[in-house]
């Protein structure tokens, strides 16, 4: 990507820069807008009913010392969506025209703080934030411990993929498969995930592996199931998925920083990731002060 940039500013502006210079550059601004990820975003006042939907996952790239995973948050206003189509179960799709990103390279406690920034003077609005993100733990801790007045919801495709796995391990008839998945994929939607809790307990004749599977799932369900009302929550008008996160990683990180062969240092990486996380959210002019200070 580095010796991109050289054809690039070649072919447009006649200007020769060494590989080695675009990277010293790269790494430089990366690291001098550090401060600027962790200052609170002052944003735009909301209109009179509006939400705002938050969101935070991992992404695995490769380091020198192995695969590690970057922290991802990903803030937007309930009117920044603009429809564009619809999904199973007549879901509608939305593309996102603005959005505020964070990330980290490490520790949750290290990420919090950053995402908080991002977070910015919508912190203040705790009845109107709308958290949906997978069932990793420590999400879930900090959350519910944090914003007890939020709206919190289990991305529901990831409550689906689960169910799916599970039954594609017990099924072997594919017909009746499907049948059972789309029956509690309703159930799901109806807001009964009580129902599907039962549904996967009255099942008989598993395996000793897939006894150990639904264990799983129903300890999965059962620690989610306040966050799996996907009837109320349609019912508001509100995403059940996680669909925005997901292209995040792909945008934000995957794009530049998962090529093939790619290896990075723990301070590259993060140095990168400041310099992803400001392009996405229209933030390159911290970037370019930066540039402008050490010109």
């Amino acid at each position: 990507m580095y010796s991109k940039s050289n054809e690039l500013l070649n072919a447009f502006l006649g200007i020769n820069i060494s590989e080695s210079q675009v990277y010293r550059v790269t790494d430089y601004l990366g690291n001098a807008v550090a401060e600027d990820v962790l200052a609170e975003i002052k944003h735009p006042k909301l209109n009179s009913t509006e939400r705002i939907y938050a969101s935070m996952d991992g992404s695995m790239i490769q380091m020198d010392q192995g695969w590690q995973e970057v922290k991802l948050g990903r803030i937007f206003r309930e009117d920044c969506r603009l429809k564009n189509g619809t999904k199973e179960q007549g879901e509608i799709r939305y593309k996102l025209d603005e959005s505020s990103y964070s990330g980290h390279l490490g520790s949750y406690t290290h990420f919090i703080p950053k995402f908080e920034a991002s977070l910015g003077t919508y912190k203040d609005c705790k009845d109107r934030l709308v958290f949906i993100t997978d069932e990793a733990q420590w999400i879930h801790n900090y959350l519910t411990n944090r914003f007890p007045n939020a709206t919190h919801i289990l991305d529901y495709y990831h409550a689906v993929e689960h169910l799916t796995d599970f039954a594609n391990s017990h099924f072997t008839d594919i017909a009746r498969r499907e049948k059972w998945v789309k029956a509690q994929k309703g159930e799901l939607l109806e807001g009964s995930a009580q129902n599907v809790l039962d549904n996967i307990a009255k099942l008989r004749k598993l395996s000793k592996n897939v006894k150990k599977q639904r264990t799983k799932l129903l300890e999965y369900y059962k620690n989610n199931v306040d966050r799996m009302d996907y009837k109320s929550f349609r019912s508001q008008g509100l995403m059940i998925g996680n669909g925005p996160m997901e292209a995040a990683h792909r945008t934000v990180i995957q794009t530049r920083m998962k090529r093939s062969g790619q290896r990075w240092t723990p301070k590259g990486a993060q140095s990168m990731l400041n310099l992803r996380v400001l392009r996405e959210s229209n933030r390159w002019s911290c970037v370019t002060q930066a540039l402008s200070h050490a010109a």
